[in-house]
């Protein structure tokens, strides 16, 4: 301990005093008693001492008011609550939505390779095939079909699924050839049971025992794409679980880029040069659009909600989807049972009594089946969002009561409103027999048209298009060739023979339209399809009307106010533009451009006049000179002045004169626009 010393006064410190040691050591000299000043204190230690008592009077007051506690006001006493939350952690999240899952396929140089041999492999069985037929002498074009469809089957799944792809192409392919590819076999060995359980749990991130309640070990259907099972959910409802095969993407992928190698090549020798992508571009759309079940589940559900709300369509549906259990890579969708439609046309054509008495019981009447086919397909066609673009007899379900389940969205498509009214001219023309409109709207169908010869494009459909009406009209034609299918292979065939491409929509269309009047044909040999159209159309124009007075209620709310602002907002704009228009326009100076034209007509027909004067003097001193030679015994006969003329036009001599002629007439109107151009700048200047 130290004593420190500090105006007289003494206290006891520590070796290093603290903050508060050093202010009490300060207090205690100024407040003691020696600190009191006296009169022999020089003048400068007084004012010292009096500044530090007043300083020290100020600090004890304001420690005292620090001591002093402080009422505070009752405002300021009241306890607020706090909203309780979730008491979650919401760390940083973004606001934006989710970006929607692309699935994308890739294919490796080694795997692409390796399926190229698959592709020459299967290239080379199908000629030798070939080569073998020619030398037995069997070969025809039913016999080559039956080699490529074989050919198809012995390579693998995907060249099933890419052969039954190949059956839509009636723009590329024979009707032979479409009509053996569409027949392909899609039985294809299972894929193991424990692969499509693996593929299950992967993409739902769930066990399959919590997923479903049973599941069936046996696939009920094993295509070329994927596999069906059936089972049953924990709420009790049986629903049919489709299982896309692993790598069967990829698969596809190197097979269309081997395809696109080998289409390549064959573009040098055998297509046009853009031919061979475009068709790529279009089968690859539709295999990889067969592989999406996210989109395959969203058509089946819209088709489902919108067919229950269309009370004439009260007759047709699809199967109800689970969303929650369903992906790119499984499909989970309701149990579906009833009787297949080529099990109906099967029976019907075999003249099956057994089959038919049971139809019979289950209330199955074919010629109404044919009726709502119809009706389906046109409705798909014209009024619906999309259309079912695989209606074949194997996708349709029959159930008591006539009532039809289309099932496999897989294959889907939809127009805009000019290529519906397109079609929908083409059916109104076929309706009424109007041959001429039906060829317009057919060419309209496949706009834009190639440099062909349109005129001999539409009278060769005109002619075709007559001949098979007749035979729709007569009695005594087969139910075969009562059907618009005939129509639509002519008119294939015709666009093959003048290589007018092919939209993939527009052929989806068409092999829509060909298998329902064909299942309607099978069903009722005795049905008219133009009966059936107009039929449809009344249905139509009911529908048609129910919508136009629902725009017009919709037209008539206070919305329309909104749009009459936007309306006048935009007729301002478009006077505004037409005024800046015209103000532009008034600021050209048309006299001068007229000048120019002028002068530059006047130097055309100077250099022509020129050009022409001087060939014909020389034609005419060639002639004279001839003449002369002839009756002076020294030159043949005399040509013509015509002869003569054209010589001359063609002499290089006299072609560098014209040309000379030419340039000094450009230089004299060049500089005649100089002084112009001077003139008018001073006169306004």
């Amino acid at each position: 301990m130290y004593r420190a010393k500090y105006l007289g006064v003494s206290l006891p410190i520590s070796e290093s005093p603290s903050a508060g040691e050093r202010t009490e050591l300060v207090l205690a000299a100024l407040t003691a008693p020696t600190a009191v000043p006296s009169n022999n204190e020089p003048r400068r230690q007084r004012k010292v001492r009096r500044a530090a008592a007043e300083a020290t009077e100020d600090w004890l007051a304001f420690r005292e008011l620090l001591e002093t506690p402080v009422e505070r006001s009752p405002i300021f006493e009241h306890e607020f609550r706090r909203p309780p939350g979730l008491g979650v952690q919401t760390g940083r999240q973004s606001a934006l939505p989710p970006v929607r899952r692309e699935e994308q396929f890739n294919a490796g140089l080694l795997q692409t390779t390796l399926r190229l041999l698959v592709w020459l492999r299967g290239a080379m069985q199908f000629g030798l095939g070939i080569v073998s037929d020619r030398l037995r002498g069997r070969d025809s074009q039913h016999q080559r079909a039956r080699r490529l469809r074989e050919t198809f089957e012995s390579l693998g799944t995907t060249f099933i699924k890419v052969g039954q792809q190949l059956s839509m192409r009636l723009d590329l392919f024979p009707y032979a050839y479409t009509r053996e590819l569409e027949s392909m076999l899609d039985k294809v060995p299972p894929m193991p049971f424990e692969s499509a359980v693996a593929t299950i749990e992967r993409t739902t991130g769930k066990p399959i025992a919590e997923l479903f309640r049973q599941f069936d070990r046996a696939p009920i259907g094993s295509a070329s794409v994927a596999c069906v099972y059936h089972a049953v959910l924990h709420t009790g409802e049986e629903v049919a679980v489709k299982v896309r095969r692993p790598n069967i993407g990829n698969i596809l992928a190197a097979d269309m880029r081997a395809f696109g190698w080998l289409l390549a090549v064959a573009e040098v020798f055998l297509f046009r040069p853009g031919f061979t992508k475009n068709f790529l571009h279009e089968l690859s759309t539709m295999l990889f659009e067969e592989l999406d079940f996210v989109r395959e589940a969203r058509f089946s559900e819209l088709y489902r909600r919108r067919m229950r709300k269309e009370r004439q369509f009260h007759f047709v549906t699809a199967p109800k989807i689970f969303p929650d259990e369903s992906n790119h890579e499984v499909l989970v969708s309701e149990f579906v049972c009833g009787v297949w439609m080529n099990e109906i046309i099967t029976a019907l054509e075999t003249k099956d009594l057994a089959a038919q008495e049971r139809l019979h019981q289950m209330r199955l009447d074919p010629v109404l089946l044919a009726r709502r086919v119809q009706l389906i397909s046109r409705y798909n066609n014209f009024e619906n969002i999309f259309f079912h673009a695989d209606l074949h007899p194997a996708n349709i379900l029959v159930q008591p009561g006539n009532r039809i389940v289309l099932i496999d969205f897989g294959s889907c498509g939809s127009f805009n409103r000019r290529e519906l009214n397109s079609w929908r001219a083409w059916f109104d023309a076929q309706s009424v027999n109007d041959i001429g409109g039906m060829v317009q709207a057919a060419m309209a169908i496949i706009e834009p048209l190639p440099p062909i010869d349109k005129d001999e494009f539409g009278a060769r459909l005109e002619q075709m298009f007559w001949n098979d009406l007749y035979a729709i009209k007569s009695k005594n034609s087969a139910w075969y060739e009562r059907v618009s299918s005939r129509l639509w292979l002519g008119f294939m065939r015709l666009t093959r023979e003048f290589q007018i491409p092919m939209r993939l929509n527009t052929l989806r269309m068409i092999r829509a339209s060909m298998l329902a009047d064909t299942i309607a044909a099978r069903l009722d040999h005795d049905q008219n399809p133009y009966k059936e159209f107009r039929y449809y159309e009344r249905g139509a124009g009911r529908r048609a009307k129910r919508r136009l007075h629902k725009r017009l209620r919709q037209f008539c709310s206070p919305r329309i106010f909104t749009r009459l602002e936007q309306g006048f907002d935009s007729g301002v704009k478009l006077l505004y533009r037409v005024q800046k228009t015209v103000e532009s326009l008034s600021s050209i100076n048309i006299v001068p451009l007229v000048s120019k034209a002028a002068e530059t007509a006047k130097l055309i027909i100077q250099w022509v006049a020129s050009a022409v004067t001087i060939a014909t003097t020389a034609a005419l001193v060639m002639v004279v000179a001839q003449f002369m030679s002839y009756y002076g015994g020294f030159g043949d006969s005399p040509r013509t002045f015509l002869q003569d003329f054209f010589s001359v036009l063609g002499n290089g001599l006299f072609q560098l004169v014209v040309l000379a002629i030419g340039a000094v007439l450009m230089r004299r109107f060049y500089y005649r626009m100089n002084d112009r151009d001077r003139y008018v700048n001073d006169r306004r200047n």
